[in-house]
């Protein structure tokens, strides 16, 4: 339901594709306006281009007894964009977990509407499973499901193994500042210990806005790490950055321009490998789901 009572329709505006044990895909998906707020969704299917996958009905909600989504916008709770890893047998997924209800000094903060405030600490949390069907909240020591907080509107996780470590990116907001989003990654040895953010890119050019840089997709291929951001989903505006150093995607307009390649026609891209072949899945027109569409690269000229 809109702010003037009119009924908005299901919407997915990010998601996460995977093969699991039973040697199924699945797509987690990251569903707007329903009920609740947002909530991840779950499709399955045998083969990574049929059409359409299978509804399985299944979804996860936030739990606020793990921390999870409190005093969040609007009064709704908020699951957000998923991203899961297998490692020594077992499945991670990492996903948004929305607001903290508190500051970065640990002050209760207001997080009722998305005009009020931007200082909220958000989180990226965790669930693990044996086998990628069946999920559990992994808690910390503090009982929480948050593996960290911050900077300020964290969310959109994408991982990769780099050298035998991982690297986490996502989105943030520093100082409670709209105009300082940005991509930030942190690492990790275990995947449960992670150290401190560090800014890889921020370009204004591109869109200056917090909501304007978002869904960090990071991949590797000959000699060059990708990054994929995504500016707008109704145009579908996804902006692409090439380095060497997966440290550093251009943290400044004139930096980033130099590691800029151009845009593409799609919103929250994922890229797949599968027997030699590639594809990338998108959520550019959000009311029809997630899409999907072969992916070729070409060797510069």
């Amino acid at each position: 339901m809109g702010e003037n009572g009119e009924i908005r329709p299901y919407e997915s505006v990010d998601h996460h594709i995977f093969r699991a044990d039973d040697g199924y895909w699945h797509l987690w998906g990251c569903v707007r306006h329903t009920g609740w707020g947002r909530i991840l969704y779950h499709w399955k299917s045998k083969n990574l281009t049929d059409s359409p996958w299978e509804d399985t009905g299944e979804f996860i909600r936030a739990n606020a007894a793990f921390g999870e989504s409190i005093n969040g916008w609007d009064k709704e709770e908020w699951i957000q964009s998923p991203f899961i890893v297998k490692e020594k047998g077992l499945y991670y997924m990492f996903y948004g977990g929305h607001s903290t209800g508190r500051n970065k000094e640990g002050i209760p903060a207001r997080g009722n509407s998305r005009n009020e405030s931007f200082d909220t600490e958000c989180q990226i949390c965790i669930m693990t499973s044996p086998d990628g069907l069946k999920w559990n909240r992994y808690t910390f020591d503090d009982g929480l499901s948050r593996a960290f907080t911050g900077p300020g509107e964290a969310r959109d996780p994408c991982l990769i193994k780099i050298d035998g470590l991982w690297h986490l990116y996502y989105t943030g907001l520093e100082e409670g500042n709209p105009q300082k989003g940005g991509m930030f990654v942190r690492t990790s040895k275990d995947l449960l210990h992670w150290s401190a953010y560090q800014l890889v890119h921020r370009a204004h050019q591109f869109g200056s806005n917090w909501w304007e840089i978002e869904c960090p997709h990071v991949v590797y291929r000959e000699g060059y790490f990708y990054l994929f951001r995504t500016q707008n989903y109704v145009k579908a505006i996804t902006h692409v950055f090439r380095s060497e150093d997966p440290l550093d995607f251009g943290k400044g307009n004139e930096a980033a321009a130099r590691k800029y390649l151009g845009q593409i026609p799609c919103a929250a891209p994922e890229i797949y490998q599968v027997a030699g072949d590639e594809y990338l899945s998108s959520n550019h027109d959000p009311a029809l789901g997630t899409q999907m569409c072969r992916l070729h690269w070409k060797t510069e000229t």
